[in-house]
């Protein structure tokens, strides 16, 4: 039985105990999309947080990546429940604080599908910003020289890392189930890789708004975002959100006027 048919993903119902995951579109820069969340869920599974088991993962006869995973019964949040319920996204921050010191093998950054395209954190910032950006300069909705700005921006900021965390990036409601006994889990671990936890705040903030709920985040995480490199992380995000938009061709005018606003505020503080 299919329950749910994504973008890049089909999930179809197995048993009470399991679902199968199947990547029905196969990205040239993420050709193992689900052996990452493999990784990444068995990691943070040791860590502690509430996510899904593996039960396994391979390739079927048609070169698809299938992953079978634990059935969690429960609701997704929405941004509307998740106002009514902000202590949530608090356990959400301190389940993710865990995830630090992260070594499984892979190095610094790269899980196993990005091995030579990344060789610190910094390097894939710049590489996220210059290509999302450039398609945007294609779609007429950055100019050159703003892109060209934010680059140097990048250059001139502290990427400095203590220690690595394994970073979600794609926190948001849908990716955040409550059951029954009111236990909070975290799903849909294809993005993740190691890197700075300030980033899956970013990310929340700048697509749900820095109300209760991402307010409760951030104190759940006990991160401080007083340094440029916050400001910086949600440009990043919002660059790769209005490319999402322009490529299903959805106007986004909001999102621009967003990012124009905290490019000039980071120009500012640096």
């Amino acid at each position: 039985m299919l329950l749910l048919k994504g973008r890049l993903n089909e999930v179809h119902f197995i048993d009470q105990r399991m679902v199968k995951k199947i990547g029905v579109v196969r990205e040239e820069i993420r050709p193992a999309r689900l052996e990452i969340e493999t990784w990444a869920l068995s990691v943070a599974r040791k860590s502690g947080l509430n996510v899904p088991q593996v039960f396994d993962y391979y390739r079927d006869l048609g070169g698809r990546e299938v992953l079978i995973l634990e059935r969690v019964e429960g609701m997704p949040f929405s941004l509307g429940s998740l106002k009514k319920d902000a202590v949530c996204m608090h356990d959400v921050g301190e389940q993710m604080k865990l995830l630090k010191n992260v070594s499984c093998g892979y190095g610094w950054v790269d899980p196993p599908s990005f091995v030579g395209r990344y060789k610190t954190w910094k390097s894939f910032i710049i590489s996220y910003t210059n290509f999302y950006g450039r398609r945007l300069l294609e779609n007429g909705i950055l100019e050159s020289d703003t892109l060209q700005d934010l680059l140097q921006l990048i250059e001139r900021c502290s990427f400095y890392l203590g220690q690595s965390y394994l970073v979600h990036r794609d926190l948001k409601p849908g990716n955040l189930m409550k059951d029954d006994s009111g236990k909070i889990w975290i799903i849909d671990w294809e993005n993740a890789m190691l890197g700075d936890p300030l980033y899956d705040i970013a990310i929340f903030g700048v697509r749900e708004g820095h109300g209760a709920p991402w307010q409760n985040l951030v104190c759940g995480y006990g991160l401080d975002l007083s340094s440029p490199k916050y400001l910086l992380y949600e440009i990043v995000c919002l660059i790769g959100i209005i490319d999402f938009y322009a490529e299903y061709k959805v106007r986004y005018p909001k999102g621009q006027r967003q990012l124009f606003r905290l490019i000039r505020n980071l120009q500012n503080l640096l």
